[in-house]
């Protein structure tokens, strides 16, 4: 468990900057504002910096020496582009790719350009395309890229000087994708058969015929190579297999023989730290309430610096993006619940720890709220987990604000900095985030024990840690509402149907409100493995998806509703929001409306985050409000039932 943070050092004086009066909130300018840095590398020999700089509604990429802090190069991206892999080939040479900001979000799309740019002279000259597999260090004119072909994945050996790429491996079964040994090999690739299994190819050598080596049911447990391994022909693993949860272990593929490094009791391992100069493996993180980290290899150089940067940073994560060849400078992102992301250039000889860049700079940690992890009994008996999130001074009980996350399979709601709910918090209201059964990050049983469960189940989880928020002081029962994106807003409306009187006020963003429409429509369903992928969690015939769908249900929605969608959206077709509307209107609840024809699923640009983060707030206040009162007495009978 991470305790709360302490003062580490006079470069952190830096974040004490105010943009806001010490009594007064944050703007709503400052939370929807996007960050003003995303990714911070250093050369191999720590003589130049990278940084992806936002620039109004457009990115710029810049290079700047170290210590000097000369600019060398700045090279404008395009409106709403940024730079999200940075790889540097020589001491000179770095290697970016450009990638779209998608649906107003922190979620990016690869552009598939790749670019080199020199250090020293600028020059920037297009490197081809595909998606970087890895490196190659003894042949820096070279890289690993993969480039979808048909259904297959390809990789190639692409020359970043002639632009020329050569196969070396197309995957064995669909879909498939490649994990290359340290050497830059491809002996092993995981792919999807015509059956809907995972399969699992290697072969002995390049060029050599692929053999199976596993196949897995896509809900069973089963393991999944990741990176190299700390052996040669070896390669770390993902392995469910004979556990709750997803644990690291270590594949030979000589021997066939698994070993299990490390699993947690309760949650999957999140990530892999992964030294970014030797591109090894020395530790994993895992996310049970607060950011957790175990070293695979603790005597490895960077495990020490992790480890002296973790205490030094008490309270928050850090993750180690970069260093140099020698280890001697990183690059360290640290963030927490009140900080949003700030790199820092580390330097182990001098113990120096410098501020680089602040996400965002006018937002400081006094004026943020703490985010509490909690977890639950539902009604069966079953333990779910989630956060929830109040300032200082708010009321309790008092105004809350069950926030529901998308996805929903496979997605989970983490500790950490989120601007929606802590532009909530700083206005008063507790905010409740629940990892309902059907999330991710929980174990396999965890997530299947959603599928076939949309609108029951899950929806059933929700209702229970809203209770439960009644039930410990936290929320006025009179006073709750309810919202989210994509799924969070289907779950939103379906609140409002399964616990009637609970939630005063429903909000839903780019929401699916159909589920027969969502078999027809939107860009999962385009594809055949989209259409099993959505007859695999729905698991119902046409009269169980009406039951389930708050398109059908309308008219059991008493609820203040308001409705946000884009008209580009894809994922969720704006016909969703639409009929909802109209079917609203005829029972009688005509709902709040915002519709821009201009956004996709999810809304980008400053002025329209700030104009929907003020109407969420503005509907959230109305229908919260000291003066609320219950709309029936079985209302708060219903909010105070257990």
């Amino acid at each position: 468990m991470l305790k709360p943070r302490r003062a580490v050092s006079l470069a952190m004086a830096a974040l004490c900057s105010v943009t806001a009066a010490a009594d007064e909130p944050p703007p709503v300018a400052a939370f929807a504002a996007l960050p003003d840095v995303e990714g911070i590398t250093i050369s191999p020999t720590g003589r130049y910096l990278t940084a992806s700089i936002r620039q109004g509604e457009s990115g710029a990429f810049q290079i700047i020496t170290h210590p000097g802090r000369e600019m060398k190069v700045n090279v404008a991206l395009g409106d709403k582009r940024e730079v999200t892999d940075v790889v540097w080939l020589t001491d000179e040479v770095a290697l970016f790719q450009q990638s779209w900001r998608v649906m107003g979000t922190d979620y990016k799309v690869p552009t598939g350009a790749l670019a080199t740019v020199h250090a020293e002279t600028g020059f920037v000259q297009p490197a081809g395309g595909g998606s970087v597999i890895d490196i190659l260090p003894d042949q820096p004119d070279h890289i690993l890229v993969h480039i979808p072909e048909n259904r297959f994945g390809l990789a190639y050996r692409l020359d970043i000087r002639t632009r020329h790429p050569r196969q070396v491996a197309r995957s064995a079964a669909p879909f498939g994708t490649f994990v290359p040994d340290a050497a830059g090999n491809i002996l092993i690739t995981v792919g999807q058969s015509n059956d809907n299994r995972r399969q699992i190819h290697t072969r002995p050598a390049p060029r050599k015929r692929w053999s199976l080596v596993a196949s897995f049911g896509l809900e069973d447990q089963a393991w999944l190579p990741v990176r190299f391994g700390p052996r040669p022909n070896t390669y770390y693993t993902l392995d469910s297999r004979g556990g709750p949860t997803q644990g690291l272990g270590v594949y030979d593929a000589t021997t066939g023989q698994h070993q299990l490094i490390i699993r947690h009791p309760t949650v999957d391992v999140t990530t892999l730290l992964v030294d970014p100069a030797a591109r090894d493996v020395y530790g994993v993180r895992f996310d049970h309430h607060y950011p957790q980290v175990s070293y695979t290899d603790p005597s490895h150089p960077l495990a020490g610096q992790h480890a002296s940067l973790t205490k030094m940073f008490e309270g928050d994560a850090v993750q180690l993006v970069s260093a140099t060849r020698d280890r001697r400078l990183a690059v360290a992102l640290v963030t927490g619940d009140r900080r949003p992301g700030d790199y820092f250039l580390v330097d182990t000889e001098s113990k120096k720890v410098e501020l680089l860049k602040r996400r965002k700079p006018h937002l400081k940690s006094e004026g943020l709220s703490r985010t509490s992890p909690i977890e639950l009994q539902v009604r069966d008996g079953t333990t779910i987990y989630g956060y929830v999130t109040s300032s200082p001074g708010a009321e309790k009980p008092g105004p809350m604000v069950v926030y529901v996350h998308g996805g929903p399979h496979g997605m989970r709601d983490y500790w950490g900095y989120d601007d929606t709910v802590q532009l909530l918090a700083s206005r008063g209201f507790h905010v409740l985030q629940v990892n309902f059964r059907g999330s991710g990050g929980y174990g396999i049983d965890y997530e299947r024990a959603g599928y076939g469960e949309w609108g029951r189940r899950m929806q059933d989880d929700v209702t229970d840690a809203t209770r439960w928020a009644v039930q410990n002081g936290i929320a006025d029962p009179n006073r709750i509402c309810i919202f989210g994106a994509s799924y969070g807003a289907y779950s939103a409306m379906m609140g409002t149907i399964r616990a009637p009187g609970l939630y005063r006020c429903a909000l839903g963003m780019y929401g699916i409100y159909d589920l027969i429409l969502m078999q027809k429509q939107g860009d999962i369903s385009r594809t055949l493995a989209g259409e099993k992928f959505i007859r695999r969690i729905l698991r119902a015939d046409e009269n169980d998806l009406i039951a389930a769908s708050p398109l059908h249900q309308a008219d059991r929605i008493r609820a203040k509703v308001m409705l946000v969608h884009g008209g580009l959206d894809e994922r969720a077709p704006p016909a969703h929001a639409t009929r909802l509307r109209k079917a609203l209107v005829r029972a009688g609840n005509e709902p709040e409306w915002l519709f821009d024809r201009q956004q996709g699923h999810g809304f980008l640009g400053d002025a329209a985050r700030i104009e929907l983060f003020e109407r969420v707030l503005a509907f959230f206040r109305e229908h919260t409000g000291s003066d609320a009162e219950s709309t029936s007495d079985t209302a708060q009978g219903e909010a105070l039932e257990s």
